[in-house]
């Protein structure tokens, strides 16, 4: 394969990687890295990618893991940053942006506590955009194994944040 078809056949996908790792890794930086990583792995193994029958599915399988290594290797996770005190709000307003702040960080907090299918399913849907059949070809699940997953992840959710919202 040569650069001109590699270009074509895969540069097409440069944001899906990007959506795919950022969801998992929920870190800008390492979504960029990983983007580049897939790219690299791609064009080392570029004779053999002729026997790949489905781009989308192999890209997003190779990103995936490797946004799931760096994820788990990361020995200190920054969740989210507190609100950024630099951002001026007008009067009022600054009170609903602080607490719409928490309670996101509070709902990734909660993420992190589901099993790891869980919120590998729930980051591609929700904050990779991806659709419930790629994240199953992603995850070598059935659909209806990603839709179990991701119902029983956004229960749990709901039910954690009842309770601390409850106090």
């Amino acid at each position: 394969m040569d650069g001109n078809e590699f270009k074509s056949r895969f540069l097409p996908f440069t944001k899906l990687i990007y959506k795919v790792s950022f969801a998992i890794t929920r870190d800008k930086e390492d979504a960029e890295d990983i983007v580049q990583e897939v790219f690299e792995k791609l064009w080392k193994s570029r004779d053999s990618l002729s026997s790949v029958l489905n781009d989308e599915g192999y890209i997003i399988t190779v990103a995936r893991n490797l946004a799931l290594d760096r994820y788990r290797s990361k020995t200190k996770r920054i969740i989210l940053p507190f609100a950024e005190v630099s951002e001026i709000y007008e009067d009022g307003f600054i009170d609903s942006k602080i607490e719409q702040k928490e309670k996101l960080i509070n709902v990734e907090k909660l993420i992190c506590t589901l099993p790891q299918s869980q919120q590998t399913v729930i980051r591609l849907r929700h904050f990779g955009d991806l659709s419930i059949f790629q994240i199953a070809e992603t995850m070598e699940l059935t659909q209806e194994n990603v839709r179990q997953l991701l119902s029983r992840g956004r229960r749990t959710i709901k039910e954690k944040i009842e309770k601390i919202y409850e106090n």
